[in-house]
């Protein structure tokens, strides 16, 4: 009988003696492939501790590499700072970082590394990568006392220099800022997305002027944000944040600033009176910003800014605290900006601002508002060739008095001016005069009875010690009654005398008199440099107000 296992059984042999190589190659590549996964986790995680001089360790968990594809996967990664060593080589004198970073992450993905040139040759080139759920916090460890700073490809060491990444994607992020190893955190970006298209860190990226950052874009989109600012007595945030390199748009909606303490509390811890302050606006979109040109030179340039519905809310209690040290003008503060910077506009829309005050004899706040507030200002900067005598910064706005009384405004600051000149004109509208007693009756101790304004204008000139100028008020049907500062009270017989003698002798009723050309009231303050700019500003228009009604130096007494 024929066998047929006789007749096959070379070719049986020769398949299985293939398979059975086959299966051992497999088995030694696979075995192979573990512990050399093993030893690459080790050499990393060795290399990281290495080159930091122990402040860093690396913890890479679930690591898993594709060495044909060129894929490198891990779990999770963590990337830990030992604040102890850092002090340690710090008080040796040794070059430690001025900022630690503590990372977490979920799982991350690196897409067609070239493992060779990253191990061997310490170059990292790879197409994509992609980092979920990262948590970062930066810890400042020491004030940062550089006068001028390399450019990042320039201080590269490692598997840093010359890397090479084809797209970066971050998701569902959150950073976090603090000044040392304490637990109060300074600022936060929750909840972001960032992506980033062609990262290269070299020189040729760094100049190219289609880049920013050594990339051709940065995006990001943050659900909230917030930061203490400097003097850490107010919180800023944003309800969203997005920031788009390629197409230079910043977007923050609902941005708040929010004092974290009460007026009383706020003024002690600054030792002086201060002006309490809550700020709102629906929406800031900066435009035009040139992302390039900043991370070349530092210099910022914006084309335009928006503040939509802007709102401010603000008091003052000068009768339980005095006012201290001196205020900048807006000159000294452009001056005061190292970076240089140019804002082509700034245009608000839509904006309120309501300032109440406690006068050291009242007995209740006095406030004062102004409604629809649309503002344009146009040259702002501290750039000496972009700012000069001829061509100031101007700010236009248009704004209603307690939204009863037209106030247009022109101011042209030459911000880079030694003396702080500038000029400040503008038109008042229709209305009655007594809308300012909710202003004059707490602090002035002055009440508009009666009076009627058809129209004026005014023009100053101001610097750092004082200012002149002139209004013309047309009005009619003025009278003024003087009050007692005791509250509780009725006004005594002498301020009653006063009040009649003053409307009958000092006080001009109408302007103008009778068979008269218009008064014109003049204007001349002396600068209070403890007080703002804003007080300045509302010195002038007093001081021209006053002189038109025959009441000058009334504000004072």
């Amino acid at each position: 009988m024929y066998d047929i296992r006789t007749e096959k059984s070379p070719k049986v042999h020769k398949w299985l003696k293939v398979a059975a190589w086959v299966t051992g190659a497999a088995l030694i590549l696979f075995v192979g492939l573990f512990f050399f996964t093993i030893w690459l986790e080790q050499k990393v995680e060795r290399l990281v501790t290495e080159q930091s001089k122990g402040v860093y360790k690396l913890q890479l968990h679930g690591l898993k590499l594709s060495p044909f594809l060129g894929n490198l996967a891990a779990d999770s990664v963590h990337l830990q700072p030992d604040y102890t060593k850092w002090k340690e080589l710090s008080q040796q004198g040794q070059e430690v970082p001025r900022v630690l970073l503590d990372l977490r992450t979920g799982p991350v993905n690196l897409r067609d590394l070239s493992h060779i040139k990253a191990l061997f040759e310490r170059q990292v080139q790879l197409a994509e990568l992609e980092v979920q759920k990262p948590i970062l916090l930066l810890s400042v460890m020491r004030p940062d006392t550089t006068t001028s700073h390399l450019a990042l490809h320039e201080t590269a060491k490692g598997f840093l220099k010359g890397l090479t990444i084809g797209n970066i994607k971050v998701q569902q992020a959150s950073m976090f800022y603090r000044r040392g190893a304490t637990n109060d955190t300074l600022s936060s970006v929750r909840d972001f997305q960032l992506a980033v298209d062609d990262f290269r860190l070299d020189s040729a990226s760094f100049a190219a002027k289609d880049r920013a950052y050594y990339a051709k874009m940065h995006k990001l989109a943050a659900a909230s944000t917030h930061l203490l600012l400097p003097d850490e007595l107010y919180k800023l945030s944003t309800d969203s944040l997005h920031i788009d390199t390629q197409s230079g748009e910043v977007l923050l909606q609902q941005l708040k600033i929010t004092p974290l303490a009460e007026p009383a509390a706020m003024a002690r811890a600054k030792g002086e009176a201060v002006t309490h302050q809550e700020a709102a606006a629906e929406l800031i979109a900066l435009r035009g910003v040139d992302f390039g040109e900043h991370s070349r030179t530092n210099e910022v340039h914006i084309k335009h800014v928006l503040l939509q519905t802007p709102t401010l809310n603000a008091f003052k209690d000068k009768q339980n605290f005095r006012d201290k040290g001196t205020k900048k003008l807006p000159h000294e503060m452009a001056q005061s900006i190292k970076t240089p910077f140019r804002l082509d506009s700034v245009e608000l829309k839509s904006g309120y601002i309501r300032y109440a005050e406690l006068a050291p004899e009242a007995e209740e706040r006095g406030h004062i508002a102004f409604h629809h507030i649309n503002a344009l200002i146009t040259n702002l900067s501290n750039m000496p060739e972009q700012v000069t005598i001829k061509k100031p910064a101007v700010i236009q706005a248009k704004t209603r008095v307690m939204d009863r009384a037209d106030l247009d405004v022109t101011i042209r600051l030459p911000l880079l001016h030694d003396a702080g000149y500038h000029t400040i004109e503008g038109t008042i509208g229709e209305t009655n005069l007594q809308l300012l007693n909710p202003i004059l009756i707490p602090t002035s101790f002055v009440k508009l009875e009666s009076g009627q304004v058809r129209s004026g204008k005014f023009r100053a000139e101001l610097n750092q010690a004082a200012a002149n100028g002139s209004m013309t008020l047309h009005y009619h049907n003025l009278k003024v009654e003087l009050l007692s500062k005791d509250a509780d009270k009725d006004q005594s017989l002498g301020k009653k005398v006063l009040s009649k003698l003053a409307n009958k002798v000092a006080i001009k009723e109408s302007n103008p008199s009778k068979g008269e050309e218009p008064r014109v009231g003049e204007i001349s303050v002396s600068r209070d440099p403890q007080k703002s700019i804003f007080n300045y500003w509302k010195e002038c228009l007093s001081s021209g107000f006053l002189s038109s009604m025959g009441l000058d130096g009334m504000a004072e007494k």
